[in-house]
């Protein structure tokens, strides 16, 4: 049996930074970057890349790495729609990665459970503390992968040939707002209304 060919995406390159987080998180400059390293790699891959698509997942790391190595004070390396992107992924990886690694950030697995440390004493962890945790995180990512799926549809002309467009057969029709239910009449076409004061 043949393998798969490896996975072509620079997916070792990190979308963010430590400075990232310090929007989303409290004591951001606390996260220990070496531990969060792979909840930010899965996060990418799990996370972003479906809403991307492979191609335009790369070339938005490749840009990032890009401007790590040439970024300079004077010069904005990235154009304004791939710093939007990024503004907006950065958002759901961070989050998402902040859902995989606060609730255990203060535990330590044992052989027998996983307890959260107190000063020189450990005392079990509950399982439900850490699930609330992770869930206030993931359903903001959530939010933010949501926003940033809108946005690709109405963006995503900015991103041609990274990402796929909507062909003239297929196009996206521009919808104006329509009544909620509450207000739309429910009648047929020939129907008079008569109105009671």
């Amino acid at each position: 049996m043949a393998r798969p060919p490896p996975n072509p995406l620079p997916m070792e390159t990190l979308l963010l930074s430590k400075a990232d987080f310090a929007d989303y998180a409290d004591l951001a400059a606390s996260l220990d970057m070496d531990r969060l390293r792979p909840h930010i790699l899965a996060t990418q891959r799990q996370r972003l890349r479906p809403l991307l698509t492979d191609a335009l997942t790369a070339e938005l790391l490749k840009r990032v790495e890009a401007e790590r190595t040439t970024s300079t004070d004077s010069l904005a390396p990235l154009p304004a729609a791939w710093q939007q992107l990024r503004t907006r992924a950065v958002a759901v990886v961070a989050l998402g990665a902040l859902a995989r690694y606060l609730p255990f950030s203060q535990t330590t697995a044992t052989s027998n459970s996983i307890v959260v440390k107190t000063s020189q004493y450990s005392q079990p962890a509950d399982g439900r503390d850490l699930a609330r945790q992770a869930t206030i995180y993931d359903g903001e990512a959530l939010s933010y992968e949501a926003e940033l799926a809108t946005w690709l549809k109405t963006n995503g002309k900015l991103f041609e040939g990274f990402y796929p467009q909507a062909t003239t057969c297929c196009r996206a029709v521009e919808v104006g707002r329509t009544p909620s239910v509450v207000v739309q009449a429910i009648r047929r076409p020939d129907d008079t209304f008569f109105y009671r004061r």
